[in-house]
């Protein structure tokens, strides 16, 4: 939960520290667009190698390396005199914050069987949104006071007190592959049972990536994905220039989504370990519920292209992203469940590379609407339709795709 609060605190930086980073700079809106998507340029390498590592090596070791890499990657920011120096920063920082997410679930789910995951990916969620409610404001007040470099200065120095508390802390559990503590297998004294986990885990890749669970998962990633890359970077731009608040109402208000997404997280995370313990399937609970949740969220958004009201709108946004942010408590759970122990690390770093690649382009996108529509708000509205009608879409893929029962009985035979 840290974790996620320390990461999705410094993609929100970007954001908050938009307007004076830009003037500092002379940055034309595009040109802040690329730097948004800066962050994703490596994310999803990093994120497959990681993943694959953790086969070998505990997530907890590699999740200390990411941290300190976070706290690093904010020095060529601090000394900027060019986009060019945030641009490397947004990188560094970037490619290190790639693996996080799917070793934060892994290392979590190592705590809990299957019908218990719900709630820990929705905390782990969670954990960013109360890191924007908490701390975001109190960096917005940093940056009005001290600068936006102030900014990036104190997202460092977190990031390396995380990482100090979690290589004293960080430990996998019960539920982990041995191979994954960077220990070999134990021998059973069954024959039979150690040739059946062999078997196991050496399942070929595309059983577990080319199934329907794992394309639906990947086609909700993928849409959610690209409209959070855009709430990160312009969210508070939005606030300020397409509905009118200043500056420091700006950064307070850029809590509320994560306010409303903490509410949905934690009603449909414990309801899907609810219905699941009670005998539903997971192809249900998982599959048509979880899509359901995204297709509402995404159908809400798709409003605000005809809002003109600014207390309206933000409402609406709440309403709509929180919902969407669900995808974290059904999609990596999903994927756990069809993926072998040894293997799994791999499945989750494969799901989160993919689906956040969208992040390279949407803000890049958002940019470009911006620069090209007569107002503000008219740019801003006309990106939330799209990327709403996307969200939309890929809630439909993945209620009508996804049934990890079938999938883990075709992955694991």
């Amino acid at each position: 939960m840290a974790s996620s609060a320390v990461i999705f605190l410094d993609k929100a930086l970007l954001g908050l520290a938009a307007k004076p980073l830009m003037a500092d700079l002379h940055l034309s809106k595009a040109e802040f667009g690329s730097l948004g998507s800066a962050a994703y340029l490596l994310f999803g390498v990093t994120c497959l190698i990681a993943g694959f590592l953790s086969e070998r090596i505990s997530p907890c070791w590699i999740l200390l390396v990411c941290g300190l890499l976070w706290a690093a990657g904010q020095a060529p920011a601090l000394f900027a005199v060019s986009g060019a120096a945030i641009y490397a920063s947004r990188v560094t920082v970037g490619a290190a914050e790639g693996p996080a997410q799917p070793l934060a679930h892994m290392a979590a789910y190592s705590w809990f069987p299957n019908e218990r995951r719900g709630l820990p990916a929705a905390l782990i969620t969670c954990g960013a949104a109360i890191g924007k409610l908490a701390l975001a404001p109190v960096l917005t007040l940093v940056i009005l006071h001290f600068g936006w470099r102030a900014g990036f200065l104190s997202v460092g120095l977190l990031a390396l007190t995380w990482s100090v508390v979690w290589f004293f802390t960080g430990r996998l559990g019960p539920y982990a592959d041995k191979a994954a503590t960077g220990r070999a297998h134990e021998k059973t004294s069954d024959p039979q049972e150690e040739e059946k986990r062999a078997v196991r885990d050496s399942v070929p890749w595309r059983r577990i990536l080319l199934n329907g669970t794992f394309l639906g998962a990947l086609a909700a990633y993928f849409t959610q994905g690209a409209l959070a890359a855009v709430v990160f970077t312009r969210l508070p731009s939005y606030f300020e220039d397409g509905l009118g608040f200043s500056a420091a109402t700006s950064g307070s208000l850029f809590g509320l989504p994560s306010a409303m997404a903490i509410v949905a997280l934690l009603s449909v995370g414990p309801i899907t370990d609810r219905l699941l313990r009670r005998g539903f399937s997971s192809r249900f609970v998982r599959g048509v519920f979880g899509g359901s949740c995204l297709v509402a969220a995404g159908l809400i958004l798709t409003l605000l292209h005809w809002v003109t009201s600014p207390v309206v709108a933000v409402a609406l946004l709440m309403l709509g992203y929180g919902l969407s942010t669900t995808v974290q408590a059904v999609a990596n759970p999903a994927v756990a469940e069809i993926a072998p122990a040894a293997r799994r690390g791999g499945a989750l770093g494969v799901l989160t590379a993919l689906g956040t690649s969208a992040g390279i382009i949407s803000p890049m996108f958002t940019g470009w609407l911006l620069d090209r529509s007569a107002t503000e708000q008219q740019g801003y509205t006309d990106a939330f339709l799209v990327f709403g009608v996307l969200v939309a879409f890929g809630g439909l893929c993945f209620a009508l795709l996804v049934n990890p029962e079938r999938d883990a009985r075709r992955s694991l035979g």
